[in-house]
């Protein structure tokens, strides 16, 4: 995404440093463009050892208030234009697996060096409200429409979901509700037309066996079946909170073609917290 790497020389705060991580180039807009509070600026970075290949590290840090501290608000990954192709989809990163789109986002587009943000971006960040309607539905049934590209990170991963509640240990259903939470990250231009959108997410996850009579199980190495200390244990019903983050690139204005999930942690999301009725 970005061939240009420089230090933070004439950015307010402190230097980001994100542990394994190195080389960060900086997307930093314009003052103008950022007049309020909250405002932001973005790093790319590469995986130590790894500089040389598409996946990217995503960071998006947040100053709240003149003067303060700048905060990580999200983070991610993402496929960028690279010498080598990608040697994997999936990127395990700080306690959750982020999987990839294999073609590579266009860089940010600068203005004068500032990056250059989506004049539409309030318009464009609806996009984060309809990935979370499409990705809410109870097994086994499955969404109907299909608003985004075909592919791993949609339909597929639909998938993926309805397929947990068919594993051998497991008798139940499963519903996933999803909504749109965190601070409204400002929207990338790309050089070739497109737009950069980051949708923080927070799941709940409603596990339930088929009846009353119906009781599963968690595998006892998983962070879910150990938060509930599960040892095994059988349960009627579970309910968990998990944290995401979807990259949605949507074409340039007037352009055809639907709306593409660049990358998401959506198949193993960060647990927040689960809680847990036993079986009798």
């Amino acid at each position: 995404m970005e061939s240009e790497r420089r230090r933070t020389r004439g950015v307010e705060g402190p230097e980001p440093v994100v542990a394994g991580l190195v080389d960060p180039a900086f997307v930093i807009p314009a003052e103008r463009d950022q007049s309020a509070y909250p405002r932001f600026f973005v790093t790319l970075s590469k995986a130590n050892g790894r500089e040389d290949g598409p996946a990217t590290a995503l960071h998006y840090f947040m100053q709240e208030a003149p003067g303060g501290e700048w905060k990580a608000a999200v983070e991610t990954w993402v496929a960028t234009a690279a010498s080598v192709p990608l040697d994997s989809e999936n990127v395990w990163f700080s306690a959750t697996t982020v999987q990839l789109r294999k073609i590579p986002v266009a860089a940010v587009s600068r203005d004068a060096g500032a990056a250059v943000l989506s004049p539409t971006a309030a318009t464009d960040r609806e996009v984060c409200g309809r990935f979370a309607e499409y990705m809410s539905f109870t097994t086994p049934d499955k969404p109907t429409s299909e608003p985004f590209a075909p592919g791993p990170l949609t339909d597929e991963l639909v998938g993926r979901l309805s397929e947990k509640a068919k594993q051998p240990t497991f008798n139940g259903k499963i519903t996933y509700e999803h909504e749109v939470t965190g601070p409204q990250l400002p929207v990338l231009k790309l050089d070739d037309g497109s737009s950069l959108v980051a949708c923080p997410l927070v799941r709940a996850e409603e596990v339930r066996g088929r009846n009353a009579a119906v009781s599963f199980t968690f595998d006892n190495t998983s962070a879910r079946g150990a938060l509930l200390d599960a040892d095994g244990t059988w349960w009627r019903s579970t309910d968990a909170r998990l944290s995401l983050t979807a990259l949605i690139e949507l074409p340039p204005a007037g352009a055809p073609g639907p709306a593409q999930v660049a990358a998401c942690n959506c198949v193993d999301p960060q647990l927040l917290g689960v809680t847990g009725k036993r079986a009798d």
